[in-house]
């Protein structure tokens, strides 16, 4: 056996042994548990194999228990048997008698600074869609999606120098030659033959076209990241019937925004697309960070400080998410993968408190604003004292510091449309929304529920700002607000591979809510 190599970077749990199992012996074994009416993950498949264990034994266990699904961590306990017995062969017999009534005292040398603290949270209802939806699907509530959008922003523009003069599109003709201001949404982009190029923009009073000026090499590069559908502030002059553009503005945040920050050294994990059910799950992993957090590992003086853990969405693979998903399933039954979710957050200390959201892999509507999940279906984890489900997006407040959690679906519409984001850099892409102030910024690509109240606009401006979906790892600070893309729990799927797409996974960011100062563990 050869010992455990522990850095700064990974955490090392379990011993492992190269046993060689014949592919049969390795069909048997799957056999048995299927005609036990069982499930076997693929690290506990593992598991078996590495110790060598007794099958017989499991499963009468597992039966006692009325269990469904034999995971890595309920085969601890079997390893730990395993060599308690191999530990006590080599003991000689006259020595077994003094070994067994040796005890062993653990000392954490140490108070748990975030058992001591009381919990300070708050999630905002008025952020969260769950249980407010008024959308009928017909088209006046599109009409008026967009109509909320616009006034939203467009308040949010006003705030801007020069910007609270604005005019409507439709007193333009009066003001012939003179420096004019409008807020307007993006209707079209266009280029002419001539290589001259154009915004079609509208507000509520009308619609103009505005010239880009080849000459202007600012406004040429922000015309490029231009989206459709976003609301912008431009600065021009009439000339006939056009208007033509000397400065164009964003929603953007203050440049003089200042983050607000806890009193205690409270710590919040940021983790996101788990995507229990999987058999791409990294049980292993999750089951090294779940032992972290209960101080078992190293790194025990950030652990000792996390309160809180949020999750944003994907919690589970789900099922019918895309053709013959069935295949990539180690639990083909949602219910059970919620179930499954449940009985891993149960080892999470109960002094930590868990928020969890949605994304596009969970059971609720695709279309965004998701609400939370349903009771029915997340069963246990709605009888869990320490468990907040809420809907997607969401802004919450823990010690003072507001966290906006969004699981970041519209990602995949930025970086495809933005020459400056890439998969790579998920947190360049996440900026983007904080310039715009909007988490869906360019309708058609992303379903969309338009509902009479937006919870898509960001109105009031984080202190941290949490995202996922595109399975990588990033974190920035953009005008104080701490932004972090929390990557995945699951491995490189067929699909990342074809498209070129590297996943960092099993990375747990860290912040300490008394500074902001970020650390990545790597499980």
């Amino acid at each position: 056996m050869r010992p455990c190599n522990r850095s700064a970077t990974s955490l090392c749990f379990v011993r492992s042994f190269k046993i060689k199992v014949t592919q049969k012996r390795k069909e048997e074994i799957i056999r048995e548990f299927v005609q036990n009416d069982l499930i076997l993950t693929t690290h506990g498949f593992e598991r078996i194999i590495s110790h060598n264990l007794e099958i017989d034994g499991i499963i009468k266990v597992a039966k006692e228990r009325d269990l469904w699904l034999v995971s890595d961590e309920f085969l601890t306990e079997f390893v730990e048997e395993k060599e308690k017995e191999e530990v006590l062969e080599k003991i000689p017999e006259t020595a077994k008698g003094e070994a067994e009534e040796v005890k062993v005292v653990v000392e954490r040398g140490k108070h748990i600074l975030a058992k001591e603290i009381e919990p300070e949270l708050e999630i905002f209802k008025e952020t969260d869609v769950t249980g407010r939806s008024t959308c009928e699907g017909k088209l006046e509530d599109f009409v008026e999606y967009f109509n909320e959008k616009y006034r939203n922003l467009r308040e949010i523009i006003r705030n801007r120098e020069g910007y609270p003069g604005a005019i409507p599109i439709d007193a333009l003709k009066r003001y012939k030659g003179e420096d004019l201001r409008i807020i307007a949404m993006v209707k079209d982009k266009r280029e002419s033959r001539r290589g001259f190029r154009f915004l079609d923009v509208e507000d509520t009073s009308g619609e103009i076209s505005v010239l880009i000026p080849k000459d202007n090499r600012m406004l040429n590069s922000l015309y490029e990241n231009i989206l459709l559908d976003e609301v912008i502030g431009i600065h021009g002059r009439m000339n006939n019937d056009l208007f033509i553009a000397m400065d164009i503005v964003e929603p953007e945040l203050p440049m003089n925004h200042k983050a607000t920050f806890s009193e205690e050294p409270v710590h919040i994990a940021l983790l996101s697309d788990t995507h229990v059910g999987s058999y791409l799950f990294l049980e292993k992993e999750f089951n090294n960070f779940l032992e972290w957090l209960n101080l078992r590992g190293n790194k025990k003086e950030i652990a000792e400080k996390v309160k809180y853990l949020l999750i944003a969405g994907d919690l589970v693979d789900g099922i019918g998410i895309y053709p013959n998903q069935e295949k990539e399933l180690s639990i083909p039954d949602i219910y059970k993968q919620y179930d499954f979710l449940a009985t891993l957050l149960e080892r999470v200390p109960d002094y930590i408190e868990i928020i969890l959201t949605m994304g596009n892999h969970d059971a609720v509507r695709n279309a965004e604003p998701q609400p939370s999940l349903p009771k029915d279906i997340g069963g246990r984890l709605y009888e869990m004292d320490n468990v907040h489900i809420a809907g997607n997006p969401v802004m919450i407040s823990t010690h003072g510091v507001k966290t906006l959690m969004y699981h970041g679906t519209s990602l995949d519409t930025i970086i495809g449309n933005l020459t400056n984001c890439t998969y790579s850099r998920p947190e360049v892409a996440m900026i983007e929304y904080l310039k715009r102030r909007y988490l869906i910024p360019m309708y058609g690509n992303d379903s969309l529920s338009p509902d009479k109240n937006d919870y898509l606009t960001i109105k009031e401006i984080p202190d941290i700002f949490h995202s996922g979906h595109i399975h990588t790892n990033g974190y920035a600070n953009y005008r104080g607000v701490t932004i972090i893309n929390s990557g995945t729990w699951q491995g490189r799927t067929k699909y990342q591979e074809e498209q070129g797409h590297i996943p960092t996974p099993a990375r747990a960011p860290i912040i300490n809510l008394q500074n902001h100062e970020v650390s990545v563990l790597h499980f």
